[in-house]
């Protein structure tokens, strides 16, 4: 029943469109999926399926639609719907879902619902986090944008979510025992700001925690079930670079999660950088090819009680033919884990060879990958006399089409 109401919102919707500003965008992944792993000491297993690795979900694809709606007096929605197991089965989410209002000359833009399209979020690769969107509810969301500061100076955007909480409730006593107050809703606030200018961008975004709710892990975790999950996240970019050498690109972005936790083995810590060339024109062609570099750096606890840290290192190299109509390249990913190792001894966690070939078109690609991995899982889940170590092959021939 859900599904048929959402398809009568949708081609309602779209109906409308001719008559109002209403814009729609969006995607669809999906490949078919060959995979191969075998643990020293066991017998291979294999995998077939749809699915694509090129961030579509954990389904057999992705189906998302982007819905955008403005009256042309400042006010208006934005909503998601997205799809990644198809299905009969109920899998229809909501990412977002909100409207908002612009006043005061476009300096407060409110929005109220189910909030998304942060403008101090993440934005990826590797991550993408906004703090305000949550599974458990909405809430609403003020941005200031100052217009007495002069456009060379650059744009500034700061603001303030009220919203609901991001965790579940239910740490192992009666939910009708948990005294809700203004209080304990406005510990799970939101601040945020981000400054864009011709020399580089800075997002940053924190959100405080209530005791009340706590993440899976730190459910029941005792008397400090709960406690210290406030959370950072910032995007950083560098663009006087460009100025110089056209194609050029840094940038940084992070997840820090329990910035105040009591149970160090809560919190967690994810950092991202990133260095791009891709050169606009060289040797006579047009975007001759995409290089990457990218450096991860993951923590999870402290010292005291059995950190756990990765430091990932991803460099990719790209030819691009025909005005990018071919893309003939290679990706390496090279994971050393620190600290509370997986297997104690490994010389690393894993590493992943990618060979790839890609054809784009104008809103659409089909790709054949090839990924090769080798891994070191945990001591007791090993065949006795045997080593801790797993090899996988994948194939995925996968296909995109955005709109």
């Amino acid at each position: 029943m859900k599904k048929i109401l959402l398809m009568l919102l949708i081609t309602a919707v779209a109906a409308a469109s001719f008559a109002q500003e209403i814009k729609f965008s969006g995607e669809a992944k999906t490949g078919l999926y060959w995979e191969q792993s075998q643990a020293e000491g066991k017998a291979a297993e294999t995998d077939l399926k749809l699915h694509s690795k090129d961030d579509a979900g954990g389904g057999q694809g992705r189906f998302r639609l982007n819905m955008e709606y403005n009256n042309g007096n400042g006010f208006g929605m934005s909503a998601r719907l997205q799809w990644e197991n198809w299905s009969n089965d109920d899998t229809t989410k909501w990412s977002y879902a909100f409207a908002y209002g612009n006043f005061f000359e476009d300096q407060l833009k409110v929005s109220v619902g189910k909030l998304g399209g942060s403008p101090w979020g993440t934005g990826g690769p590797e991550m993408w986090k906004e703090l305000e969107s949550s599974n458990y509810g909405g809430g609403s969301r003020i941005e200031y944008k100052p217009a007495f500061i002069p456009e060379e100076y650059g744009k500034v955007n700061v603001g303030f979510v009220l919203n609901w909480f991001n965790n579940d409730m239910d740490q192992g006593t009666d939910n009708a025992a948990v005294n809700i107050t203004i209080a304990e809703i406005l510990k799970e606030s939101v601040i945020g700001i981000s400054y864009t200018h011709d020399w580089g961008m800075i997002r940053l975004a924190y959100r405080f925690d209530s005791e009340l709710d706590a993440n899976q892990a730190n459910k029941y975790a005792g008397s400090d079930a709960g406690k210290g999950e406030d959370e950072f996240v910032y995007r950083v970019e560098e663009r006087i670079l460009t100025n110089y050498v056209p194609g050029l690109q840094f940038w940084a972005l992070g997840h820090l999660f329990g910035m105040s936790a009591k149970l160090k083995e809560i919190q967690y810590f994810r950092n991202w950088a990133f260095v791009q060339y891709e050169p606009p024109e060289m040797w006579g062609m047009a975007t001759p090819f995409t290089a990457q570099f990218r450096f991860g750096h993951l923590k999870t606890g402290d010292d005291a009680s059995g950190a756990r840290s990765e430091m990932l290192l991803k460099p990719s190299f790209y030819w691009n033919f025909f005005e990018k109509l071919l893309s003939v390249g290679l990706a390496f990913t090279y994971n050393q884990d620190f600290g509370n190792k997986l297997t104690e001894g490994s010389p690393f966690q894993y590493y992943e060879l990618e060979p790839k070939v890609q054809l784009n078109f104008q809103s659409s690609y089909i790709a054949f990958a090839y990924y090769f991995r080798k891994e070191y899982f945990h001591e007791h889940l090993k065949v006795p006399g045997y080593n801790p170590i797993m090899q996988k092959h994948w194939i995925n021939m996968r296909f995109c089409i955005y709109y």
